[in-house]
């Protein structure tokens, strides 16, 4: 598991997600505010502006209907008193005459606004009052609460990303610290540490339930560690009984054997009838055959096979394996082929479990092999990689329907029960040659089919993983 790194965990997540956010929050409400401050004000100044206007209109309409120059100045200077108003300009109609205050007045920015008003006095138009008035005090003040409001919300954004880092530390990210520790530590140390947390919320419950779980895998691989102790023992007892067995056994068998071929001589030379003789004899063989196979099976399934690798013929190994099959094959009235053409020549590998291989797959096509053909070919191996020498027994007998193949080298397993009240075994031949062939680098592949009269078993030695054995 990958170590969490400070700045990826879940509160820096958070804190990525949720400044952001405050941030364009803060920006949207400032804006709003001085987006509705600054119309109000500018509602509330031109109505002030207006006011003064209409409060003063007649003070100058007056003087001017009476042309009294001292009045009218008196009346604009009065209304240049006003901080809201930066120009006051009285224009006569008649004589196109205006008076201003301060002299030189006008529009000096795009900040300044212009209110008109008519000046008129016994019902006739006499002139225009023009007031120029500003909203830079308000927009600097504006800008002062705005940068007021600015430092207020992102000191609230702080707060609140501290405020938040540190809870989402205390309750987030050192519950799920220790249950990742936890975790690490059985991957690195192979102990299972249980977690100590508890809280009334879903990751105390994520926790809870992880404690039980590795309470519960901790009691289940105690209990297998046990079964397996106790499953080791009796397997070492059973070979330990089969190994006895088999030597208890062997010796009378031996001895039957024996004194049956002994017999079987002495009747000969009288011309008698030999044959329940060799049918002793051959039973006796047979039971030796299912021993030897019971005891290379208990010696393979406890590890206990040790390999002799070293440099054998290809050719004498196959002269070897049919002449001692010929016999078989002329009892079942088969035809027996060697496919060889004399590469590669030399192999490495054990040459007491190849033969084994060999006689067995060599003895399985003649038992289910009639009157038919059985062929052995060598060839060296395909793969470029692994050099190596590939064996195939191909036969016409019965075949096997491709449902029953994933059985066939299964221990004490044969195609169906008919096939064992027919033929007879153990079922052990094919699975010691499967487990006898992964021992020598290889892999046993069959292709068969039932009622069309073939079948192939075939495997290849790795030259490499042999040497390495």
């Amino acid at each position: 598991m990958e170590a969490t790194s400070k700045f990826t965990g879940i509160s820096w997540k958070f804190l990525k997600l949720l400044i952001p956010t405050l941030t364009l929050a803060a920006v949207l409400v400032l804006a709003t505010y001085a987006y509705w401050k600054f119309a109000s004000a500018e509602a509330a100044l031109v109505e002030k502006i207006e006011t003064i206007a209409d409060v003063h209109i007649l003070a100058v309409a007056y003087p001017l209907w009476t042309v009294d120059n001292d009045g009218i100045t008196r009346s604009i200077q009065t209304l240049a008193l006003y901080p809201e108003i930066n120009c006051v300009e009285v224009v006569e109609l008649s004589e196109s005459r205006n008076y201003r205050w301060p002299e030189r007045c006008n529009a000096s920015n795009n900040n300044e606004k212009l209110l008109s008003k008519g000046l008129s006095f016994e019902q006739q138009n006499i002139g225009q009052l023009n007031l120029y008035y500003t909203i830079e005090p308000f927009l600097t003040a504006l800008k002062k609460e705005v940068l007021i409001g600015a430092f207020f919300f992102l000191s609230l954004v702080g707060v609140g990303a501290v405020v938040a880092y540190t809870a989402l530390r205390l309750i987030v990210e050192r519950p799920v610290s220790k249950l990742i520790s936890s975790i690490e530590t059985y991957e690195k140390a192979g102990t299972r540490k249980s977690v100590n947390w508890s809280s009334q919320d879903e990751l105390g419950s994520v926790i809870n339930a992880y404690n039980s779980m590795i309470q519960q895998v901790e009691d289940n691989t105690n209990e297998l560690i046990a079964a397996r102790k106790q499953a080791e023992s009796a397997r070492d007892i059973k070979s330990r009984f089969l190994a006895n067995m088999s030597h208890e056994l062997r010796t009378p068998l031996n001895a039957v054997i024996g004194i049956t071929e002994m017999l079987r001589e002495e009747v000969g030379d009288t011309n008698a009838d030999i044959e329940p003789y060799d049918r002793i004899a051959g039973s006796g063989r047979h039971l030796l055959n299912l021993i030897d196979e019971i005891l290379d099976f208990s010696k393979l399934e406890a590890g206990k096979i040790r390999l002799v690798i070293e440099d054998i013929s290809i050719p004498d190994l196959l002269d070897e394996v049919c002449a001692t099959m010929q016999p078989l094959a002329d009892k079942r009235g088969c035809v027996l082929i060697q496919n060889y053409s004399g590469e590669p020549a030399a192999l490495m590998t054990d040459v007491f479990r190849l033969r084994q291989i060999l006689i067995n797959l060599l003895s399985n096509a003649c038992k289910f092999t009639e009157s038919g053909t059985i062929t052995l070919t060598v060839y060296p191996s395909p793969s470029a990689t692994n050099p190596g020498v590939c064996f195939s027994v191909r036969d016409t007998g019965i075949g096997i329907a491709r449902d029953r193949m994933d059985f066939l080298f299964q221990e004490f397993s044969q195609a169906d029960s008919s096939t064992t009240r027919e033929y007879g075994g153990t079922g052990l031949g094919l699975a010691i040659s499967d487990k006898l062939c992964k021992l020598l680098g290889g892999e046993i592949n069959i292709k068969s089919a039932i009622g069309e009269g073939r079948g192939r078993l075939e495997f290849c030695v790795n030259r490499r993983s042999a040497e390495h054995l």
